[in-house]
């Protein structure tokens, strides 16, 4: 049909000088909006570092279309009027990294921005298709049940040190009635040594191998010697925490954003297609193959 004009255009002949020139070079323009070459250059370079036994081709492939389609939702994000302003990059930064961080590098904070930018344009567009019903929520508990509820643990205090001889001295001691969190302050090399050798509760597989071995204790029993790739090891059970069968309404906040962001992401999918049917893409296919 003569006069149709095609959403997306692929430009793969000659492309006009000015997308090639010095500091001005674009890889791609979606709509009015321009796609940096070096930009993509960055990307497939940090990937390729990172990864060397990947593909060029194939990493060129996908770095290209991930900043053509998140161009699109930034020219999505203008159409709405969607700005990010300098204080809930700040929130968000204190939200990853503490209340004290700060940074002075400008392009983390656009980075930032940026995604902050993505995600609300995102929800804006499709935030009233992610309701799920309650019966939805209740359905997915009981057939995932067994993933929120608590395993059964244990808390143990230890002490860590280099050589079995010292190990096998401070064994000795703790069977004559030595104090166990008083030799563990003094000798052994683990973090948790000035809380007397106590860890956190766990559950078996959690931490390396060797704690796993706790689980055969009696509560206040003490082991033998364990040599482990850490040292020599004295464990001491403190308690055992039993099997803890979850409660709906604990867990349906959780289950309801991992639905939520499943739903979301299939969304987006559908989300993006419509929004690339809608524009015009160029890709300047002489540049691409600088990149190949």
């Amino acid at each position: 049909m003569m006069g149709r004009v095609l959403p997306i255009l692929l430009i793969v002949g000659a492309i006009s000088c000015t997308w090639e020139s010095g500091e001005g070079r674009w890889i791609a323009r979606v709509d009015d909006s321009r796609i940096p070459f070096a930009e993509l250059q960055r990307l497939i370079d940090a990937r390729l570092e990172a990864n060397p036994q990947l593909r060029r081709e194939d990493v060129l492939a996908e770095e290209l279309q991930r900043l053509i389609s998140e161009q699109l939702m930034l020219n999505r994000a203008t159409e709405l009027g969607v700005k990010i302003h300098d204080g809930e990059v700040e929130r968000r930064l204190r939200a990853i990294h503490g209340e004290d961080f700060s940074v002075a590098n400008p392009a983390y904070l656009e980075e930032v921005r940026r995604q902050m930018t993505l995600e609300r344009t995102a929800l804006l567009d499709l935030g009233d298709r992610l309701g799920l019903p309650e019966s939805t929520l209740m359905l997915y508990f009981e057939e995932h049940r067994d993933s929120y509820g608590r395993p059964a643990q244990v808390q143990i205090r230890q002490i860590v040190v280099e050589d079995e001889a010292t190990a096998q001295q401070l064994r000795t001691a703790l069977a004559d009635g030595a104090d166990f969190p008083t030799l563990a302050a003094e000798h052994s090399l683990a973090p948790e040594a000035g809380e007397g050798g106590l860890l956190p509760p766990f559950a078996k597989g959690e931490l390396p191998e060797v704690f796993d071995r706790t689980f055969r204790l009696r509560p206040e029993e003490v082991s033998e010697v364990i040599e482990s790739p850490y040292g020599f090891h004295i464990f001491r059970l403190e308690s055992r925490i039993p099997h803890r069968e979850p409660e709906f309404g604990e867990v349906r906040e959780e289950i309801a954003l991992e639905l939520q962001q499943r739903r979301l992401e299939d969304l987006r999918r559908d989300w993006l297609r419509q929004l690339r049917r809608r524009a015009t893409i160029e890709v300047n296919e002489r540049l691409l193959e600088e990149l190949r």
